[in-house]
């Protein structure tokens, strides 16, 4: 079986030792993707770090970045072809405008639920309104997906993107289809999705390593409501307490795509995608964004997946 790592701090690091460890992981990381072309894909819940992650990575060792939300600090970072800034942002923006217009669906479908019983005209176009919202947000990513990942074997260096169309299926998809009180995504929307999949995706670029992002529940919606996103906004209306937290649309995804994400490695392998190495980082104990140890055992992982022993010698 393709190794499963996961991320484990070394408590052995003197302090004085911090700034030799983590420059002499970066510089090989460095030195080796940038003569090995090599895509890493970054998965995980809403809320895990993807994007904080993906970023610390490429400024670090030299790769390119490319994101799949259009926030401030999170831009696209592409070492040349300047000409690929605008097509990617212009499919970025897409797919915030369409995941501000799913959230607003469900929450509707919510609030439809609450008051109508569902013989009501009300509640039936509700249910009609998120059923469109949630095939046309798959849309909106698979677009941005086949965009990226057609770029990437062209890019100079090697490239790590925050995301991947197959946690985008087997995650999100899923418990759309499954998971939710009534199926979000129809049986006839997610043979769209997998049909595009077949026709669009097989003959792609693929990851080299995944990168998995793992936390519990709490911790995500903390996070979630920590960096303020707009589309991750309670709706209008909101009373002062709620305003600043997780709609419940988006806690009722959150949770449930946990659920899957425990399973995404199993999913995954189980199908003809991807049997690569994985490395799985729980980031409710590896806070790889303020604790620099953390970080040099999260590049460490990375080097001993990726990088051949001889080369690190």
């Amino acid at each position: 079986m393709t190794e499963v790592l996961r991320v484990r701090e070394d408590p052995t690091i003197k302090r004085h030792e911090i700034a030799h460890r983590l420059t002499r992981v970066e510089r090989r990381l460095l030195t080796y993707l940038g003569k090995h072309q090599t895509l890493i894909a970054c998965c995980g819940n809403i809320g895990a770090g993807k994007s904080s992650l993906v970023k610390l990575l490429a400024y670090s060792t030299g790769m390119n970045a490319l994101f799949e939300l259009p926030d401030d600090g999170f831009e696209d970072h592409i070492a040349s072809n300047p000409s690929l800034f605008p097509l990617l942002a212009t499919a970025k923006h897409s797919a915030k405008r369409t995941l501000g217009r799913y959230y607003g669906a469900i929450n509707d479908f919510i609030v439809a639920q609450d008051r109508h019983t569902e013989r009501a005209a009300a509640w039936q176009q509700a249910r009609r309104g998120v059923e469109q919202a949630a095939l046309d947000i798959q849309h909106a990513y698979l677009d941005l997906r086949k965009m990226q990942l057609q770029a990437a074997p062209h890019l100079s260096a090697s490239t790590c993107i925050d995301g991947s169309p197959l946690a985008d299926r087997y995650a999100f998809c899923e418990v759309l289809h499954r998971d939710m009180d009534i199926p979000y995504l129809t049986a006839e929307a997610l043979a769209v999705v997998d049909a595009r999949l077949d026709d669009e995706f097989r003959a792609l670029a693929r990851p080299q390593l995944l990168i998995l992002l793992k936390s519990p529940v709490d911790t995500l919606l903390q996070n979630i409501s920590d960096r303020q996103r707009d589309e991750e906004r309670a709706t209008a209306g909101a009373d002062a307490q709620q305003a600043d937290s997780p709609p419940e649309g988006l806690v009722r995804l959150v949770r449930a795509l946990n659920a899957r994400y425990d399973a995404f490695v199993d999913t995954i392998r189980a199908t003809s995608w991807y049997r690569g190495p994985v490395l799985e980082i729980d980031v409710s104990e590896i806070d790889f964004v303020s604790n620099v140890r953390h970080l040099i055992a999260v590049y460490e992982g990375i080097e001993r997946l990726l990088v051949p022993r001889e080369f690190r010698a």
